[in-house]
């Protein structure tokens, strides 16, 4: 058996230098699986949610502005809102496009909700604490935060179970 000697033979369709005939093919030569673009979610199922998530955040934020809370409460209302907001608007624009939602980001959905919740009673009225001046502020924010909570959760279990049963991508050779 003879070693490589790194000549090419000029009949093979193929060459290491790109000069071969199926490097130049254009697209003339791309078959159909070439060009057929993956979209495992193309029901756009879950837009929803993540317009529910962003809904909230979007609640969240505005009855910050609107309300007369205490600092605390303001800024946190102000980072959870802009934060359930992206969160939602992330999703909704990759389930729209065909893709499943980011499962990390729902994740993230659902643990801003919780904290929303607690910092609520940390931090809310009679609390002891830093209390809100406003007590439709205090309600709104346990409301909103056990939505985003709850709309989190589900979002997980859908996309996860989503991924499951999708079917496996052929692949073109």
């Amino acid at each position: 058996m003879s070693e490589y000697d790194g000549t090419e033979n000029p009949d093979t369709p193929w060459r290491e230098d790109g000069t071969g005939e199926h490097d130049n093919r254009g697209d003339d030569g791309v078959t159909g699986g070439d060009k057929t673009p993956f979209e495992p979610n193309r029901a756009e199922r879950g837009t929803w949610l993540s317009a529910a998530i962003a809904l909230v955040g979007l609640a969240v934020l505005g009855q910050a502005f609107v309300l007369e809370l205490a600092a605390g409460q303001f800024w946190n209302d102000v980072f959870v809102g802009a934060t359930l907001s992206i969160a939602g608007a992330y999703n909704y624009v990759r389930r729209t496009n065909g893709a499943f939602g980011s499962m990390g980001v729902a994740v993230l959905a659902a643990l801003v909700g919780l904290w929303l919740v607690a910092t609520t009673f940390l931090l809310g009225a009679g609390s002891g604490g830093v209390e809100t001046a406003s007590e439709p502020g205090f309600w709104i924010d346990v409301v909103a935060g056990l939505l985003a909570t709850a709309l989190g959760t589900y979002s997980v279990v859908r996309i996860r179970n989503r991924r499951r049963a999708v079917d496996v991508r052929p692949t073109a050779t």
